[in-house]
């Protein structure tokens, strides 16, 4: 599918999340893949969202391949859009766009003991993908669920591009322009390592707190750690 002279044709589009398109998605990056570990692949978003186990396909085939992904939210990246954005090497929202985060929902029927069992797994999976969602961010589970809950909802987060730069789910405001950001991601840091804020020069602002009493316990700081297959 891949020719060297035809970029488009290893750009990949995510706009649902279903069995379908995971399965689609995968083979697309692996077809991509067998051509060299060196070629970047991006990742345009623009999707509601959809089902969480069709992400958890897309997210391990990232992490199968030793390639590195350019994430690029074109339109609206919510939901699973918002988590599949944050886990890119290199990541991107369009300036117009628009990107929200909410914990895991699901619709069941049956018994109380079916019920009961399925709302225990609905809420594993929350957590699995909350942590995954706060370690791209450079946040912990805890603080992610803080800022969730301190919404007027208590249920999602949105945000624009500046907001989502600011809450670490992308890298840069802004469209790329590819050939020089894939060039970027190849010479900077060339194993599967996660770049770092300092690798890619991304200087966000540091948020003011108010000062502590003698009373409140030291805060420890949060690190962003750092991806490896």
């Amino acid at each position: 599918m891949h020719r060297d002279d035809h970029f488009e044709e290893r750009e990949i589009w995510v706009n649902h999340f279903d069995e379908k398109h995971a399965q689609k998605f995968r083979n697309h990056v692996l077809r991509i893949a067998e051509r060299g570990e060196e070629i970047v692949i991006p990742i345009y978003i623009d999707s509601y969202g959809g089902n969480v186990d069709s992400l958890a396909k897309m997210i391990e085939t990232m992490d199968n391949v030793p390639n590195r992904f350019i994430t690029i939210c074109q339109g609206k990246a919510m939901s699973c859009g918002a988590v599949l954005l944050s886990h890119g090497d290199i990541r991107y929202c369009g300036k117009y766009s628009r990107v929200m985060i909410h914990h895991v929902h699901c619709g069941s029927w049956g018994d109380t003991y079916s019920l009961q069992a399925i709302s225990d797994e609905t809420s594993r999976m929350n957590e699995v993908f909350s942590k995954l969602l706060a370690e791209n961010c450079g946040k912990t589970y805890e603080e992610l669920q803080t800022l969730i809950k301190d919404t007027t909802s208590g249920k999602e987060i949105w945000m624009d591009a500046n907001d989502a730069y600011e809450f670490g789910i992308v890298d840069h405001v802004g469209t790329p322009l590819i050939t020089p950001v894939i060039q970027f991601a190849l010479n900077t840091s060339p194993d599967k390592e996660r770049l770092s804020d300092e690798d890619k020069g991304v200087k966000r602002k540091k948020k003011t707190e108010p000062k502590k009493t003698k009373s409140e316990p030291k805060k420890t700081k949060s690190v962003r750690k750092k991806r490896s297959v």
